[in-house]
């Protein structure tokens, strides 16, 4: 876990990048803007969509929808559109990771001339804690439109997808715009940074085709107390408490 003030400093330096080199939709499209993204809400209902509140401070749109996944009204996510108090609903142990991940993207987004970010859409993927206390897995998609004259804005797609695939550790897909949508990079910190090693390569392959201990014993010609031992610590190393979180996060 790292503390939140960290995690807000590397949003910052993203919106202080785009406010630097960005020209950004300003109030006097505000209801262009509203008009607009009612109309996106009603094309797709399940998500929740959300103009950027730290970017557009004086543009603030978040679909009626918004209780459904996070557990709060729109106007209670309005009221509290603080970065901080958002973060804060963050899994613990996601933080480190998500942290990773934002960084990668503002070192990509120097890259990227500022007149083609509209190009561009970035997934986050991480664990949300709702209004109710219960963790969602959260997909929070950035967007970016570029309204002609008027300049740049930044908006959030987010759904609940809990019901839908395993979390599979905090990741980031990075993707743009040619012909299709290109998914032209996926980073995850957490593969990175916590290589399998040969033997838990092999031990995780087996624990996936469904033997038991005492089958991954003989197979690898350890003990078992050997192989129980890799496994705890493979438990550790991804911070997770069964076979199965093990194989998700392991993809």
């Amino acid at each position: 876990m790292i503390a939140n003030a960290v995690l807000t400093r590397a949003s910052d330096r993203i919106i202080s990048y785009i406010e630097k080199y960005v020209t950004l939709v300003d109030a006097e499209k505000k209801e262009e803007v509203l008009e607009l993204f009612d109309t996106m809400h009603r094309l797709f209902p399940h998500w929740v969509i959300a103009t950027c509140p730290m970017i557009h401070r004086d543009i603030q749109y978040v679909s009626k929808n918004s209780v459904f996944v996070f557990g709060h009204t729109t106007d209670y996510l309005i009221k509290n559109s603080n970065l901080e108090k958002y973060l804060t609903h963050i899994h613990d142990a996601d933080q480190e990771d998500l942290y990773a991940c934002m960084s990668y993207l503002h070192n990509y987004l120097e890259s990227v001339p500022p007149e083609e970010h509209h190009l561009y859409r970035t997934v986050f993927h991480y664990r949300y804690r709702k209004g109710n206390g219960q963790y969602i897995y959260l997909h929070d998609e950035k967007a970016t439109l570029n309204l002609r004259g008027a300049g740049n804005l930044y908006y959030g797609l987010f759904r609940d997808v809990t019901a839908e695939k395993a979390f599979t550790g905090v990741k980031m897909e990075l993707f743009r715009q040619e012909q299709v949508l290109n998914k032209i990079k996926e980073y995850k910190p957490s593969a990175e940074r916590n290589p399998l090693s040969k033997r838990e390569g092999e031990l995780v392959t087996l624990i996936r085709q469904g033997l038991s201990t005492k089958e991954i014993a003989g197979y690898l010609k350890i003990s078992p107390n050997t192989a129980r031992n890799i496994k705890s610590k493979l438990f550790e190393k991804y911070n997770v408490s069964n076979s199965i979180e093990l194989l998700n996060m392991t993809r």
